[in-house]
């Protein structure tokens, strides 16, 4: 290559480079002069979040579209420590919110046991079980915290100042509300609390301008949604919403949920969580460096291009008639105090619809005002101690044994196994002597020393005599009570959306299992209701149910139909569940019937309606009153509800019968009492 090709290959290069470089400086030039303030706020606001926001949960709604419980629009304080700066900016800013809260009477969730006010004492026995655990945990994890609290609360209190560099000069009381605070965050940081930390809930106009009017970096306030009661009755069946819990977290992690995600916590809301919740979205939020949100988006689905927005939940119709739930439960709270027994506790009942098994009321008493309870810490903590455990649903948990209200299921065991028929007479002498050793009296002999004489099986459930029965029952055999019992769905759940006991039915595996021994003898009290047998009144409701219907076992149910969220569409739509069915010989069921229409003369004879009904008492212990029961049904010729009451320690069934007609003038005239009963938002004690 000659000189001259050199030096125009060169002059190339250098030209190339040069326009190389004149470019480089031409961007740079772009980007620092040109548009540099436009690139600067474009970098500075490029700080993107985001979060999870979750739909509004559908509502619940009576049979007839009554709205029982729906949302409201709330606003939340939550925190966001990252964007506070150091430690010593970061308490600043805590401190003035926690001045602002105690201003505005706004209370926030501080669960560390020590005293709010030195000198500082730890509170361990009025923490609750997560408390202690959760405060054992960190105490264990923090470098010198366990040498401080063997010191006392004091030292513990002055470590904890130290660890989360608290200026000397804020006072005592100040200090403990700060450290309190950063002690929750902690908690969460450190993974042993799962639930994210919201500073409070449900804040009022006045909390929220002063905060705004201060500009407090990090505190931002939501609008989210809460759950409003729009009755007072059916808190045990209705039930609650609220924060994860970790066990519930195993379980609805591979659902799509969030670890903080609020879920229904028992009752209704839980039953049904998987409809009412909503489909959650994710929104994008960009913020300053002071901030300050500058911009929101929500994410985008990927073949569509669509915005994913929130979508509310679907909304849950129930069988329940609110009225006729507020019937009941008003007349629990009002004749049950009035019955003559000193040593009445709690009580329940159950309406159920003969033809499908759906519960038409549910009650339990005494109740307790869901709206506040769980907000109310007063509240909860007086209601949770009281002595009658208001918050136990009796009609579903509490288990009795039935009484003479069992003695239908033998008189249609013997029946229907030909041991007798509706003719058959047994003659009652007052005392059962077929066993030389165990020979129990009939109740009438025993109180008053009469005798029934001869029954037949109609005449033996109008008179309840214990001997027809104990004869009846001894022929059938445990086995065949049990197998009639089974039938009728007693000791064994009914299918119950919401949480139910199973109960038992009296055997000698049963005895055996309760440590004690089983003897023949023992058959003639499981034959009339008493023994180790344990039901409860829903299953005492349905197994009336099932014995007037006919022979069919429903499971019983609350839910009626799922709507979609704006109502347009049945979603869902509930199909009786029918478990076993037995084919009960009319003659044997009518004339078991008939003997319960003549209970039933005696107590409703004024109601309009035909009732068949039975009364029983449940031996508790000797030295304590009977458990009162009831069963019923109407009307008697076409049998649409089945009722069972029970009142703990109140004596003689018979003195439920008003209540049970309190239900029935409810359910039988509606259209002139549909508006008539009154009294929402009182509670009943």
């Amino acid at each position: 290559m000659d000189s001259k090709q050199f030096h125009r290959r060169l002059s190339g290069v250098q030209v190339i480079l040069a326009a190389l470089v004149l470019g480089f400086l031409w961007i740079l030039w772009d980007l620092q002069v040109v548009n540099g303030a436009y690139y600067r706020s474009q970098s500075i606001r490029k700080i993107v979040y985001t979060e999870t926001v979750e739909a509004a949960r559908g509502e619940i709604l009576d049979r007839y579209g009554r709205v029982l419980v729906t949302n409201r629009t709330s606003y939340q304080v939550t925190l966001n420590t990252s964007l506070m700066g150091e430690e010593e900016q970061r308490n600043g800013i805590l401190l003035e919110l926690l001045a602002i809260a105690q201003e505005e009477g706004v209370s926030w969730p501080d669960t560390l046991p020590i005293s709010k006010t030195a000198p500082f004492t730890f509170t361990l026995d009025e923490a609750t079980t997560a408390a202690k655990t959760n405060f054992d945990t960190l105490v264990s994890r923090m470098s010198g915290w366990q040498a401080a609290r063997d010191e006392g609360a004091d030292a513990l209190i002055e470590k904890m100042r130290e660890f989360f560099e608290v200026d000397p000069s804020v006072s005592d009381e100040d200090a403990r509300a700060l450290v309190g605070l950063l002690y929750e965050l902690r908690l969460r940081s450190s993974d042993i609390v799962r639930t994210s930390y919201v500073f409070a809930q449900d804040v009022e106009i006045g909390f929220i301008s002063k905060v705004k009017e201060r500009s407090l970096t990090g505190v931002d306030i939501k609008a989210t949604t809460v759950r409003e009661y729009n009755t007072t009755y059916a808190a045990h069946l209705l039930g609650r919403v609220g924060a994860m819990s970790g066990a519930e977290w195993e379980i609805y992690q591979s659902q799509g949920y969030a670890m903080d995600d609020t879920v229904g916590k028992d009752g209704v809301e839980k039953a049904f969580e998987s409809s009412l919740r909503g489909e959650a979205a994710v929104r994008y939020y960009e913020t300053n460096e002071a901030g300050k949100v500058v911009s929101e988006y929500w994410r985008v689905d990927e073949e569509t291009g669509e915005e994913l927005v929130p979508e509310p939940g679907e909304n849950v119709m129930l069988t329940l008639d609110i009225r006729l739930q507020e019937v009941l439960e008003r007349s629990l709270a009002e004749r049950v105090p009035e019955l003559d027994s000193e040593d009445t506790l709690g009580a329940s009942g159950v309406v159920i619809d003969v033809r499908d098994g759906s519960v038409l009321a549910m009650a339990s008493y005494p109740t307790f005002d869901l709206a506040n309870l769980y907000t109310d810490s007063t509240l909860y903590q007086q209601v949770s101690t009281d002595p009658l455990s208001p918050l136990l649903n009796r009609a579903t948990q509490g288990l009795y044994s039935p009484g003479s209200t069992f003695k239908m299921v033998t008189a249609i065991g013997g029946l229907e196994e030909g041991i007798i028929t509706p003719d058959t007479l047994i003659l009652d002498t007052g005392v059962y002597r077929y066993y030389d050793d165990y020979q129990p009296a009939c109740w009438d002999y025993r109180q008053y020393g009469r005798t029934h004489g001869n029954q037949n099986v109609t005449q033996a459930i109008l008179n309840s005599c214990n001997v027809f029965f104990y004869d009846v029952g001894r022929q059938l055999g445990i086995e065949g009570l049990g197998e009639y019992a089974a039938a009728f769905g007693l000791g064994e759940k009914t299918g119950l959306e919401i949480y139910e006991e199973a109960g038992a039915m009296d055997s000698p595996e049963y005895t055996a299992s309760l440590g004690q021994t089983w003897y023949g003898g023992l058959t003639l009290s499981v034959a009339i209701g008493q023994g180790n047998s344990q039901f409860t009144p829903i299953q005492l409701a349905n197994y009336i149910a099932t014995m007037v219907n006919g022979g069919d076992l429903y499971s019983t149910h609350l839910l009626k139909t799922v709507k979609s969220s704006d109502y347009s569409q049945v979603v869902y739509e509930y199909e009786p569940q029918l478990r076993g069915s037995l084919d009960l010989g009319e003659e044997n069921l009518e004339a078991v019937k008939e003997g319960m229409r003549q209970v039933g003369e005696k107590y409703f004879s004024n109601l309009g309606v035909e009732v068949g009904a039975k009364t029983g008492s449940a031996q508790v212990a000797a030295d304590l009153q009977t458990h009162a029961i009831f069963v019923c049904f109407a009307p008697y010729d076409d049998p649409q509800i089945a009722i069972a009451l029970v009142v703990e320690r109140g004596g003689s069934g018979s003195g439920l019968a008003p209540i049970a007609g309190d239900v029935m003038e409810y359910y039988f005239h509606a259209e002139s009492t549909l508006e008539a009963v009154d009294g929402e938002n009182e509670l009943l004690r």
